[in-house]
């Protein structure tokens, strides 16, 4: 093809041309968030955990949150059919930008209750019985008290009452916790800090159940 042209002007204006094709609509892979900018009778884009992202994605959001729209440099702008309802998780790993900030409604969505935390149990461990699994709801509030790094989450509530179906476990004591432990906690210094209480939280949450 650059044979035919006839001078280097020429020449480059093929290869140019070239050029424009492949940086076009037609050779982009859309991802999630373009994807949710095209669809027809808009969207909820949910975007989770954002605090674990780097500055430059979140810099890349406020455009959207503000717009509705995303700017590609080979192409251009590619703004929503229809504006799309953006949701937007943060655990508080770091400190998410003011500009950021500013373009959000903000929901703090704290720990579920007792009660609450037990039915969510039952429907994602069936097996667990009743009695343990207050217990386990119970010795988890219990320990969401101390001073931790990371407090367990309900997924990690969910995680440690597998674990306790599948050990065949039918009711909490020091040693089953201690042994399990690392489950609800993922930092050793939280390890350290509530091993020596095990104990004590055990008793407690024993004396926090209420039947029924």
């Amino acid at each position: 093809m650059l044979g035919q042209a006839d001078t280097l002007p020429a020449a480059l204006g093929r290869l140019h041309a070239f050029g424009d094709v492949f940086f076009s609509k037609e050779f982009i892979e859309s991802r999630p968030l373009l994807k949710a900018l095209e669809q027809p009778d808009g969207c909820v884009l949910l975007i989770d955990e954002v605090d674990k992202s780097d500055a430059e994605f979140e810099a890349f959001l406020l455009e959207i949150l503000s717009d509705y729209q995303v700017t590609i440099p080979e192409i251009g702008r590619v703004e929503a059919i229809v504006a799309t309802v953006v949701i937007l998780t943060s655990n508080a790993a770091r400190d998410l930008g003011d500009a950021l900030k500013r373009r959000c409604l903000h929901l703090h969505i704290g720990f579920p209750q007792p009660k609450l935390e037990a039915r969510i149990i039952e429907t994602r461990v069936p097996g667990v019985a009743g009695v343990l699994r207050n217990q386990i709801v119970a010795f988890v509030n219990r320990l969401r008290g101390l001073d931790l790094k990371k407090l367990p989450s309900v997924s990690e509530t969910i995680d440690w009452a597998r674990v306790l179906l599948l050990l065949h476990a039918s009711a909490l004591d020091p040693q089953l916790v201690r042994d399990t432990l690392n489950v609800l906690l993922k930092y050793e210094v939280d390890m350290e800090a509530a091993s020596p209480q095990v104990a004590d939280l055990v008793g407690k949450a024993m004396r926090d159940i209420v039947p029924g």
